[in-house]
């Protein structure tokens, strides 16, 4: 039944790609008033760490100003990436428990905003090439204890035409999210893992929104200021097919295949925002994936839930995709070890 209801989902929104994008135009031809860029230095409290208080401020301390009203906190300027060596050996654990399984670990660690984008890092300081250094040498660690990562420090050496992240928000943006799903997506093919269903995908834009973000409002909570909202655009993927009547009637009365790439994560995959990573990654990789990443559940909450789930003791699929921000350092050792126990103590099949 859930197979049935993916398919006829994928189905629907097929027909209704075109309904769905003129409709969502419509909507947005009237736009919320957005406020004017601010154009000043954040307020003293800024800078004072014992300023952020409570739940929501602790997450965003210390916010710095760059240039073209970036806003940037502490996780965006970190000098080191990855774990310390114990990490690597549960990392290592992880993955030869997922391969017994026969399950390809890929992990997507997200670079800092100020990786990527130091043009908009104004008078912060910043020394941008050993944070590079630093996060380069974390995939290329996690490689060699044969986790698959995208290619994703590559965009160190091209200057980006457009943002991949939001300028006020934690967040990528849907840009960001298609870049890098189109990085992992090629990492997952060249890896050639057999058993996956290939299958052809398409992406459109559908509309546009508005975006109040995360930092921005963290400098309203802590200096009373405010910040226009970022627009973004909507997309949607769907599995095209080259004959269509054929197609619709092996979806509605054929065997229907499992997606054989999972997805866990945070809300850069699957938040309110709605940032296409999942339908990005299936256009890229040509494969459908199913979506079991999770909001406000941290760096590893999914991926836990979903080990210990019953879907995948049963059935285990050929990719397990992990996104997470690269500012975590996975230095848990407790987490693992319930991971790692949970797996133990199930059969492979």
């Amino acid at each position: 039944m859930l197979l049935l209801e993916w398919r006829l989902k994928i189905i629907c929104l097929s027909l209704l790609g075109a309904g769905l994008a003129s409709a969502v135009t419509a909507d947005n031809k009237t736009t919320p008033e957005l406020a004017q860029p601010v154009n000043q230095a954040l307020c003293a409290a800024a800078a004072k760490p014992e300023s952020y208080r409570g739940t929501f401020l602790k997450n965003f301390k210390t916010l710095q100003k760059g240039r073209q009203d970036w806003l940037f906190r502490d996780m965006d300027l970190k000098r080191a990436y990855g774990p310390r060596a114990p990490g690597y050996k549960s990392l290592q654990r992880l993955q030869r428990l997922l391969q017994s399984r026969g399950t390809t670990l890929v992990m997507v660690p997200i670079p800092g905003r100020a990786l990527v984008h130091p043009e908009y890092l104004g008078d912060i300081h910043y020394d941008v090439q050993r944070g590079r250094r630093a996060y380069s040498d974390y995939l290329q660690k996690l490689r060699a204890i044969d986790i698959v990562v995208p290619q994703i420090d590559s965009l160190f050496q091209q200057t980006q035409t457009k943002p991949l992240f939001f300028a006020r928000d934690h967040h990528w943006n849907h840009h960001g999210a298609r870049t890098i799903a189109r990085l992992t997506g090629y990492a997952i093919k060249a890896r050639q893992i057999p058993g996956i269903e290939r299958q052809r995908f398409t992406s459109s834009n559908v509309g546009a929104d508005h975006n109040d973000g995360s930092l921005q409002r963290a400098a309203l909570e802590l200096c009373d200021q405010r910040y226009p909202k970022e627009p973004f655009k909507l997309y949607q993927t769907v599995a095209v097919s080259d004959d269509f009547s054929n197609d619709l009637s092996n979806d509605l009365f054929g065997e229907l295949p499992e997606p054989q790439i999972v997805l866990v994560g945070t809300s850069n995959s699957k938040g309110q925002l709605g940032f296409n990573f999942d339908g990005f990654l299936a256009h890229y990789a040509r494969a459908a994936v199913n979506n079991k990443a999770k909001s406000g559940a941290g760096f590893g909450g999914a991926l836990k839930d979903y080990l210990s789930s019953d879907r995948f003791r049963q059935s285990p699929p050929k990719v397990l995709v992990w996104e997470i921000p690269g500012y975590y350092s996975l230095n848990e050792p407790s987490f693992f070890d319930d991971l790692v126990l949970g797996l133990e103590v199930q059969p492979s099949t």
